[in-house]
């Protein structure tokens, strides 16, 4: 398995969250640009994401664990959801909002199983 990033993951999604509360806080004002401001907040998210995958596609020497894998899908779940959410297919927040809580809860079911 591939050493964690330097950065905490789970730092990584309560900076997310802080900033879709603030984002959900400019949408209720009627902030004219809190949908672009949402998907932007995801970027550290999904940059993180995306460096620690790209670096166990270039070992490619490693399996991934199931919990790497369903989190892998959940990534590229939402990676597409807000690749058409900036492109102005649909716009599907709340849709980002869950799989972000489920990649969240897949870090911690992880964490407590190597405690064990």
């Amino acid at each position: 398995m591939p050493k964690p990033l330097k950065i905490d993951e789970t730092y990584v999604i309560y900076f997310t969250a802080a900033a879709i509360i603030i984002s959900g806080f400019l949408r209720l004002t009627g902030f004219r640009y809190s949908a672009y401001f949402f998907n932007i907040v995801l970027l550290p998210y999904i940059a993180t994401r995306g460096f620690y995958y790209l670096r166990i596609w270039r070992s490619r020497n490693e399996n991934l664990s199931l919990n790497a894998r369903y989190r892998l899908y959940v990534y590229a779940a939402v990676f597409i959801t807000v690749l058409l959410s900036i492109l102005d297919f649909f716009s599907a927040d709340f849709f980002v909002i869950f799989l972000i809580m489920v990649d969240f809860l897949l870090l911690q079911n992880k964490d407590e199983n190597n405690e064990t």
